[in-house]
């Protein structure tokens, strides 16, 4: 096992173990977004990339965040495989973990939106990434990145508004790549 595979699972086990005991500013009851995606079993990759990219104690803290999560299926493979093929694209196993962490936070933006306020009845939106990024999401339920015309993702319908203590989780049918890939 190479050293990024090792910390990569023991990263996973301290989220996992995390979710069974409080996360710190966590609102008494409530799941923060990395218990969430661990509990719910859809979005094992996406809990993978967030543990590699040291994102989990981000996306558990008492911060308010909106998560557009794309599933497994959206992924089509695990964290290993794709961490290995984006080394091989960007040159090293750190280059890639700055390009995945990259693509995590094109799928984060910052504050508690709820559908209503993330899709426009009439509209496109604009929404700042926090990777600096931003994305239009449409009246049709789609994610467009700013720079083309076409579908991106599509928010999965039923699932919206997966509220978290720390913020919102909306579901998505694929995985948001920004303009750049490996910085």
């Amino acid at each position: 096992m190479n050293r990024f595979t090792t910390c990569l699972l023991a990263g996973l086990a301290l989220v996992l173990s995390a979710t069974a005991t409080a996360a710190p500013g966590k609102r008494p009851g409530g799941d923060s977004i990395v218990d969430i995606a661990v509990s719910d079993g859809r979005f094992t990759t996406l809990v993978d990339l967030v543990v590699a990219a040291g994102l989990a104690d981000t996306l558990s803290s008492a911060g308010q965040f909106t998560v557009f999560a794309p599933t497994d299926d959206a992924f089509g493979v695990d964290a290993t495989t794709l961490i290995g093929v984006v080394t091989g694209v960007c040159g090293s196993e750190e280059a890639a973990l700055a390009a995945l962490t990259n693509v995590l936070l094109y799928h984060v933006t910052d504050g508690r939106r709820f559908s209503n306020s993330v899709i426009n009845r009439n509209n496109s939106k604009p929404i700042e990434m926090l990777n600096g990024s931003y994305v239009l999401a449409t009246p049709g339920l789609m994610i467009i990145d700013e720079n083309t015309d076409t579908p991106d993702a599509n928010i999965v319908t039923g699932l919206f508004d997966i509220s978290a203590s720390n913020g919102v989780v909306h579901v998505i049918d694929q995985v948001l790549f920004p303009a750049e890939l490996c910085l």
